[in-house]
């Protein structure tokens, strides 16, 4: 990730995909865990979950592992808490971007559009994505319960591949792992999730406290 971006959407397009050499019965499979996938996101207002990260990387000795409470609602507003012991808040109250490092005393401030493109992976959980116009997707396996997806963005190559753990009895997302071009994985697993309930508007909402310095990312 660097943490917002490890989460960022998914997409592929459906009549290219099964162009590949898949058998028919994959190919089918594939079209139905797509459209399924699309269809349960189109039709989701909220998501808050509790999750579990790892962000595994060539140049780690071990895996960074970390967990918190997530949650989005449409269009765009996220918010991505991270609990100790190294605290972190990500909030997008739909038009900017915070992250918060209370440790460090110190909030990045940056427009929401720029950091989330419609074609990176956080902006299909976020409801600005569409999976056959923005990724090409290949289906890794077809288990009993659950398909493991693969997609790869069409445009902006450098974000990686993502790969998605799907459930066929609702088409809810167990788990997304996404590699970028330098080799680092980021592994979330979500847990207890809770769809289309209402959230209170304030876990979107981000004010510096008191005493924080207030910056730009370093890219930026």
């Amino acid at each position: 990730m660097l943490q917002p971006a490890s989460v960022r959407s998914l997409i592929g397009t459906l009549a290219l995909l099964l162009v590949f050499g898949t058998s028919p019965a994959s190919a089918d499979a594939l079209k139905d865990a797509l459209a399924r996938l699309q269809a349960r996101y189109e039709t989701t207002r909220t998501i808050s979950a509790d999750f579990r990260q790892s962000i595994e990387s060539p140049t780690l000795a071990t895996p960074l592992q970390s967990k918190g409470t997530m949650a989005f609602e449409k269009p765009n507003r996220m918010r991505w808490e991270y609990e100790a012991p190294d605290p972190q808040l990500i909030v997008g109250d739909g038009e900017t971007l915070w992250i918060y490092q209370p440790e460090d005393k110190q909030a990045i401030k940056a427009p929401l559009g720029e950091m989330f493109q419609t074609t990176t992976p956080v902006s299909f959980l976020a409801g600005l994505g569409h999976i056959d116009r923005d990724f090409n997707a290949t289906l890794d396996r077809d288990e009993a319960e659950r398909w493991v997806l693969r997609l790869v963005p069409k445009k902006e190559k450098s974000i990686g591949t993502l790969v998605l753990v799907v459930r066929k009895s609702d088409a809810g997302v167990d788990e997304a792992r996404v590699t970028d071009s330098l080799g680092t994985t980021t592994r979330l697993v979500l847990s207890g999730e809770k769809r289309n309930v209402d959230l209170d508007p304030k876990l979107f909402r981000f004010t510096p406290p008191p005493g924080v310095d207030v910056v730009k990312p370093p890219t930026y």
